[in-house]
């Protein structure tokens, strides 16, 4: 019976990629377990030290925080070997967070004074500015350099049986580092961050394991699969290849248009749970129950819906049904906004990004090269979402005052932007289906930009007309 159950949920899994499965679980547990245990700590940190008032100002200045660490980023692909950019990053990112950790025990430029109160917020405060922009930066990178590595190695037959799998893995981290910050008053607000630290290093030991297991074979120069896994070098290569390809415009699309979403209701959210909860660890426990419960509808579902639903109804549907969901719980927080309602519309909405709607996003780059894996995805996962957060912040930002205008603006301008993603996703999907029945490759000598745009916008009636033709 649980084999059957198992067969209906995963399709059939051989051994080894039961094990490929598993690896990649794992590293995606540690990735996200770090990131969710410093992301619960990241608000009420930078509320004590600056100020939440200044949290739309931070959002903004992440963009040109991690636009210089993209260019960074960038030149590490191109000169250090793939298999070591974990190893390189994941350090960088544990020196940072330890360093940081040392300055919030400090009673002079810390968390608390001598006296044990916390002291005063202030936007002068250099520590709360460089630990919020080392987390979203963290964020961004780290996850992204993730399913780079995973699309990379990955078809598509693969990806919807394992995705459900690997997606869980990264729930159960995410609820572990949650579930830390709910005791932050016991632990310790600093001493988690150390953890955080030293956890961090934990990924480029899976990866060395891993790459023991599953070496990457090196593919004959003059094949064509070869050059779809050459990365072109260069700097601004991603933007030339972003700017090059609707198809992949589109991605972003998808990718920024829900962050914008997302920044505003997360905002709203935050506003009321603020007033509610009057100390930092009160905030930070408020925080890391968000997290709990998020994580906990996400593995649930990743665990026993992602890859069913995604074998099911196929990848546009998929795509699709996650925006129109968007519609209906935001119309729900524009008809009573309130902490409790906002705290159940953010579980879902984040709990079902990132069990449905990360995981068939990544599936649309199995239709595209390397280059466009590692330099175009860079510049949409890390550029992208820090650019619709500054968005989303300006919006929040010209309406946080009074809290009536933030409720009834954001949710106006949430729905509007929801509508415009199902668009997106019903054309992209539409996309992703064509080039995967031509197997065609994004990226490579094929089609023009005047024939990408045209696989984005023609009908399924046109499709269906041209198919005898395409046949002959």
């Amino acid at each position: 019976m649980l084999a059957c159950l198992f067969k209906a949920l995963y399709s059939d899994l051989s051994h080894e990629q039961l094990v490929q499965a598993s690896f990649s679980s794992l590293l995606l547990c540690m990735i996200v377990g770090v990131y969710w245990l410093m992301r619960s700590l990241k608000d009420s940190i930078f509320a004590t030290t600056v100020g939440l008032e200044y949290q739309p100002t931070a959002k903004m200045l992440s963009l040109v925080v991690v636009t210089v660490m993209l260019f960074f980023y960038n030149k590490l692909v191109d000169v250090v070997p793939r298999d070591q950019l974990f190893k390189v990053i994941c350090c960088g990112f544990s020196a940072v967070f330890i360093a940081i950790a040392s300055v919030l025990q400090s009673s002079t430029y810390g968390l608390y004074g001598q006296d044990g109160q916390a002291l005063p917020a202030s936007s002068t405060r250099l520590v709360g500015w460089i630990h919020y922009f080392a987390i979203e930066s963290y964020g961004s990178l780290v996850v992204s350099l993730f399913w780079q590595h995973i699309n990379a190695q990955m078809n598509l037959k693969e990806a919807k049986a394992q995705y459900g799998l690997i997606v869980a893995g990264g729930q159960v981290g995410a609820i572990s580092g949650c579930t830390l910050v709910v005791s932050s008053r016991t632990l310790g607000v600093a001493e988690l961050y150390y953890l955080g630290g030293i956890l961090t290093l934990t990924p480029p030991i899976i990866v060395y394991f891993y790459l023991k297991r599953f070496p990457i074979v090196a593919a004959n120069s003059t094949t064509h699969g070869a050059a779809a896994k050459r990365v072109a070098p260069g700097f601004l290569e991603g933007l030339r290849l972003l700017f090059r390809h609707p198809y992949v415009l589109g991605i972003f699309a998808v990718s920024a248009l829900f962050e914008v979403i997302a920044t505003i209701l997360d905002y709203q959210m935050k506003v009321l749970g603020k007033a509610s909860h009057d100390s930092t660890a009160d905030f930070a426990s408020f925080m890391g129950l968000f997290g709990q419960a998020t994580n906990s509808v996400s593995l649930l579902f990743s665990v026993v819906g992602t890859s069913f639903v995604i074998r099911t109804f196929g990848l546009r549907l998929t795509l699709m049904l996650f925006p129109a969901m968007l519609v209906v719980v935001i119309a729900l927080v524009y008809c009573s906004p309130s902490m409790h309602v906002l705290f159940w519309v953010m579980v879902t909405i984040k709990a079902l990004s990132y069990a449905l709607n990360n995981p068939s996003k990544e599936m649309l780059y199995m239709v595209t090269t390397d280059s466009i894996k590692f330099k175009a995805k860079s510049w949409i996962d890390v550029f992208g979402g820090r650019a619709s957060k500054a968005m989303g912040s300006v919006v929040t930002n010209a309406f946080k005052k009074p809290v009536s205008a933030l409720m009834l603006y954001g949710s106006l301008i949430s729905l509007a932007i929801a509508c415009g993603l199902l668009l997106v996703t019903s054309l992209l999907g539409r996309a992703f289906e064509r080039l995967s029945t031509t197997e065609q490759l994004i990226g490579m000598d094929g089609p023009s930009t005047d024939e990408e745009v045209q696989s984005l916008t023609e009908t399924d009636e046109q499709d269906d007309a041209e198919a005898p033709l395409r046949k002959n």
